[in-house]
């Protein structure tokens, strides 16, 4: 499924003043931003650039996404640059979203666009339908949306989306997702998450940032099935240090969630028992924590 865009207004500009000499009043301005990366004019037909060109920060982010920046902000985001396309009725919004390193772009993109349909001109992972595409390169998220609507202005969003990749940074490894084993690996499952807000969508072992990630470090999670076809997720933390991984366990262990019973547990290990009578495992080996979900039955 693809997500629809949060607009509250016209939100911020955030615009850097230059002070032209100490003789002169005048102030001249420019927008921070990714507009580098931006499609130009006339990529498409007689589409341009329509309206300024809007930017903003961690600090106003909120006031552009309605619903949702928290996950933006947890993983880490720098900044976004907004700018629209017209040509008439035809109408088109670019939304790049810089996000801190890769890992953090990652974890947004398959946090939103559900089952993937790509369109085979566009190079780059993303999905594509009439109303928006999603597209996720290197350290930058972006989102095409459809804002005149129609099948014909849908058009423009490949073409924005082939212009945006060729002036992209080359696609980066993901390391967080080496940690996830791949036999039984579930296609297109894994999630990344840096705290509450990603861990939550994945389960809730407890209130707050359970795992003591931080916002630093890099959680990742995956579907499994077996041969025999049973199923059940991993969750998976490597910390700095084994000293870390184990204040975490530990901390996990003295704040489980009031709906998890824990039915057995040692300095290494926790087993628990879900609401829907499942088990969960979590254990501590090392820099790594690892928590199993949704067994059927106890862990042997």
């Amino acid at each position: 499924m693809l997500t629809g865009r949060g607009i509250l207004g016209c939100g911020a500009w955030v615009v850097l003043a230059v002070l032209a000499g100490a003789a002169g009043t005048a102030v001249a301005q420019r927008p921070l931003g990714d507009e580098g990366l931006l499609p130009p004019d006339g990529f498409s037909g007689a589409l341009k650039k329509s309206g300024p060109l809007k930017v903003f920060t961690s600090a106003d982010l909120y006031g552009y996404i309605d619903g949702g920046a928290e996950a933006f902000l947890e993983l880490g985001f720098e900044q976004l640059t907004v700018q629209k396309y017209r040509d008439g009725a035809n109408e088109i919004t670019v939304e790049l979203y810089r996000m801190s390193d890769p890992t953090a772009a990652h974890g947004i993109y398959v946090a939103r666009c559900g089952k993937e349909s790509p369109d085979p001109a566009v190079k780059a992972r993303h999905t594509a339908g009439r109303n928006q595409i999603l597209l996720l390169r290197n350290r930058y998220y972006v989102q095409l949306n459809n804002t005149a609507g129609g099948a014909a202005n849908a058009l423009n969003l490949g073409k924005a989306a082939q212009a945006i990749v060729a002036k992209m940074p080359a696609d980066a490894q993901i390391p967080a997702l080496a940690l996830l084993p791949q036999a039984g690996l579930v296609p297109a499952s894994a999630r990344l998450f840096r705290g509450e807000v990603g861990l939550q969508a994945v389960f809730t072992l407890g209130d707050g940032d359970i795992l003591q990630l931080g916002g630093k470090i890099t959680g990742v999670s995956g579907d499994y099935k077996d041969a025999a076809g049973s199923a059940s997720t991993l969750v998976v933390a490597e910390y700095p240090a084994p000293a870390a991984a184990a204040a975490a366990f530990t901390y996990l262990k003295a704040h489980l969630d009031s709906y998890l019973k824990a039915t057995g547990s040692s300095d290494a290990r926790l087993v628990f028992q879900d609401y829907e009578k499942k088990f969960g495992v979590a254990t501590v080996n090392g820099r790594r924590l690892e928590i199993r979900l949704h067994l059927t039955k106890p862990p042997a």
